[in-house]
């Protein structure tokens, strides 16, 4: 949903509950004196060059939040933000001209991510992981994501690995005398009965059970065991992609048997995602996803407006066929902070550099989030200026982002987003929503997590690099989704699956299996 449903900009995350002083970084409201063994030279400004990527918000590269951070911490930040959508293009540009600036954010791991690394464009970063407490708070599983030749060439952004969970109309399932569904053929029921039973009883034929878009989009995977991830093993006990594991099929099986029965969005093929949230929230479909980070509290709203009676809830984790029962895990990260190598001889700056970043990413407790935290305070701009208190909350003010030090300080996405200690200590639903209803849905699933995840899965592929996988992978995927497409809609028989999987792997999936799981056996060594 990124970038779609998931447009969250307040994400809340780590480090102590306390503000003390951490280790090699700053103490609440104040900076590392001069005589600190970890502190850069104090005696100079130093002119630091930012370059990151954005969605919406592009600041002001002279402002208010600029002159805050050299007043603080003796630093010049030079930003450049440029648009989503044509970072990549502008960042192939600057590294191949051999001009990286100081600091550059880095969207995705792709080839290119490596590539550079290997080519030492960016900063080995292993000794002064441990300096920095927001930093040595990464878990290691997930720096091994990103390791290149085993080194550290990135800190990551913070992602909570919550990924996604079904969603459901409870209203319509009391409505008809349902039970919440624990598995696939459940679902089946459910959905067929939200088609063809009047759900919401306004004596109209005017529902259906699944929402779906483009791309077979939500996977409407209820557990690891029917997701994309790399879960599952073949007969000679090699892993192989989700997309063409036996959960999926499954998954594929049951959204061609609701679709025979009109319960699934009539022109999914061609519907983006903006337009599946909406055969959701308009009050048409009663089965779609949710999750405790990033959902637009509009959208749901919206729902409460169209039908006040309306009532979502979090679908329970289906237990697996093996006995397991939880989600797939998501990265834990989103997006990279990297350092030029050209800073090699100049660690004054790049302990400068570390500084600033450290002080961004500190997590400061929901209930601390206020005027009388002297250190919050000041990287969200000041109260009445960067933010205003709303109802006991700290709420960002639309159009002064350019008076907060936070999106300068080296590692941003749209907002603050600091390291969590766990994923709930962010509080997401008092933290991210604002309306109590919204505010409800959402404690709902983050308890369901709590309830149901009881084995989620560390996605095995993300600990490899495959060139196959990062120059052919999204096509490959590609094929597989347009072939499942045409099973659901009823152009390609769901007996062709085994068919489907060798023409996948002749054209590339069978190497792309060969590389990531070597890449596995090597990294588990």
């Amino acid at each position: 949903m990124k970038g779609k449903t998931l447009t969250s900009l307040v994400a809340l995350s780590v480090l102590s509950a306390s503000l003390a002083a951490c280790s090699g970084g700053a103490k609440s409201g104040d900076t590392p004196k001069a005589g600190d063994t970890n502190a850069p030279n104090t005696n100079k400004t130093y002119d630091i060059s930012f370059l990151n990527f954005a969605y919406t918000i592009f600041p002001d590269p002279n402002s208010k939040g600029v002159e805050a951070i050299k007043q603080k911490f003796g630093a010049n930040i030079k930003s450049q933000f440029v648009l989503q959508s044509d970072y990549k293009e502008k960042l192939n540009v600057i590294m191949a001209s051999g001009d990286m600036p100081d600091v550059v954010a880095i969207m995705n791991l792709d080839s290119n991510y490596y590539k550079w690394a290997k080519q030492g464009a960016f900063l080995p970063l292993d000794e002064y992981i441990d300096q920095y407490a927001t930093l040595k708070g990464v878990p290691k599983s997930i720096y091994d994501q990103f390791r290149v030749n085993g080194k550290i060439y990135s800190i990551p952004m913070y992602q909570p690995t919550y990924t996604f969970s079904g969603t459901i109309r409870q209203d319509w399932l009391d409505n008809l005398g349902l039970k919440m569904p624990t598995n696939y053929k459940e679902l089946l029921e459910v959905a067929v009965a939200f088609t063809k039973n009047d759900p919401d009883k306004n004596g109209k034929n005017d529902t259906y059970g699944f929402a779906l878009g483009e791309n077979i989009s939500p996977e409407h995977a209820m557990g690891a065991y029917w997701s994309s991830g790399w879960y599952h093993k073949d007969k000679d006990g090699n892993y192989m992609p989700g997309l063409i594991g036996p959960g999926r099929k499954e998954v594929i099986e049951t959204m061609t048997a609701a679709y025979k029965e009109g319960a699934v969005t009539k022109d999914f093929a061609v519907l983006n995602w903006a337009q599946a949230n909406k055969e959701f929230y308009s009050g048409k479909a009663g089965i779609f996803i949710g999750t405790p980070s990033g959902m637009v509290e509009d959208y749901y709203t919206g729902l409460l407006k169209v039908d006040p009676k309306a009532k979502v809830e979090p679908i329970p984790f289906f237990k697996a066929p093996d006995g397991s029962q939880g989600n797939l895990k998501g990265r834990g990260f989103f997006g990279l902070t990297t350092l030029s190598a050209k800073l090699k001889n100049d660690p004054d700056k790049v302990k400068k550099i570390f500084e600033i970043l450290d002080y961004g990413r500190q997590f400061i407790p929901l209930d601390q989030r206020n005027p009388q935290n002297q250190q919050f305070d000041w990287i969200m701009g000041g109260n009445g200026v960067g933010y205003d208190m709303v109802n006991g909350k700290a709420v960002p003010k639309a159009g002064q982002e350019s008076n907060t030090p936070i999106q300068y300080m080296l590692q941003r996405h749209e907002f603050w987003k600091p390291w969590a200690p766990s994923d709930d200590a962010n509080q997401f639903s008092k933290a991210s929503y604002n309306s109590p209803e919204m505010q409800a849905f959402i404690a709902k699933i983050e308890q369901m997590e709590k309830t149901y995840n009881k084995t989620p899965y560390d996605n095995p592929v993300n600990l490899v690099y495959s060139e196959t996988l990062a120059a052919k992978g999204s096509e490959l995927d590609k094929y597989l989704i347009d072939e499942q497409t045409k099973m659901i809609s009823g152009q390609r028989p769901i007996s062709d699956w085994d068919k489907m999987i060798e023409e996948w792997k002749g054209r590339g999936g069978a190497q792309l299996m060969k590389e990531v799981n070597d890449g596995i056996k090597e990294a588990k060594k």
